[in-house]
């Protein structure tokens, strides 16, 4: 999926401030002796630096804070940060430690009852088995995070899921199925008012309708994904979507996206 949170956005942009304003709490935590509050920092610093790209800092900042989870005895600490940690070697195409952190997450979510903690996992984890091409089981852990979504209200996440799958069905040309799955999700971030959820969506069925060879449709999508890129300042991802546009536009002869 394309989706990149408005949340993170902000802080990629204002990545070196929230940098030093952690570091700074961090070095404040460990000196009055607030393991947790240590544990908080190294894991929003763990946050920021994988924002930043800067990998081996994230790694070594989530696993400092696990080691403090584990010895305060803080369950869903250690959840999130291995679920953090899972991220960080799945960017890196280190599969197998994505997937054993991922698991270990999902585990302890189970364990405490945190539903969304589950579902974030699982969700994860369908990501995780998508850049593998595993599919039978990416299908399966975002069908199942589906359900969690759908059972404790969760709109946005319900939309995210249903978005990945459609990637997934479009990944294998089961178009149908991607196409009706990219409604639902489409209608969702409607009702919520998810601008870039509609946004991603648009540009998802371009992809779609090109792959299909139905370029004048796919132009369309292409076009109301880079209005919307527009309206909402995403320089890069309006790029993306002109290129796109261009890429299926009469004069040209074919494009790969």
């Amino acid at each position: 999926t394309w989706r990149l949170s408005y949340a993170i956005y902000g802080l990629q942009s204002k990545g070196t401030q929230a940098e030093e304003s952690l570091t700074r709490a961090q070095e404040i935590y460990a000196r009055v002796g607030d393991d947790l509050g240590r544990a908080n920092t190294l894991r929003g610093l763990g946050e920021v630096y994988y924002i930043q790209s800067k990998y081996t800092q994230a790694e070594e900042s989530f696993t400092r804070a696990q080691e403090i989870y584990v010895r305060v005895g803080n369950d869903s600490g250690r959840a999130n940060t291995l679920k953090g940690l899972g991220e960080v070697y799945r960017i890196q195409s280190k599969y197998t430690q994505a997937e054993e952190s991922h698991t270990r997450a999902q585990e302890i979510y189970a364990r405490i009852g945190d539903d969304l903690g589950r579902a974030n996992t699982l969700s994860g984890l369908g990501d995780l088995y998508r850049d593998q091409s595993k599919y039978t089981q990416a299908v399966e852990s975002h069908t199942q995070a589906q359900e969690i979504y759908t059972r404790i209200g969760d709109d946005l996440g319900r939309a995210n899921t249903l978005s990945a799958l459609g990637d997934l069905y479009r990944d294998q040309s089961k178009y149908t199925q991607a196409e009706e799955l990219y409604a639902q999700a489409q209608e969702i971030y409607a009702r919520i008012g998810d601008d870039m959820g509609r946004a991603d969506v648009q540009r998802d069925l371009g992809y779609l309708r090109q792959k299909q060879g139905r370029n004048a449709e796919a132009a369309l999508h292409y076009a109301d994904a880079k209005d919307l890129y527009a309206q909402m300042g995403r320089t890069g991802d309006e790029e993306d979507a002109a290129r796109r546009l261009a890429a299926v536009s009469p004069e040209q002869n074919s494009a790969t996206p």
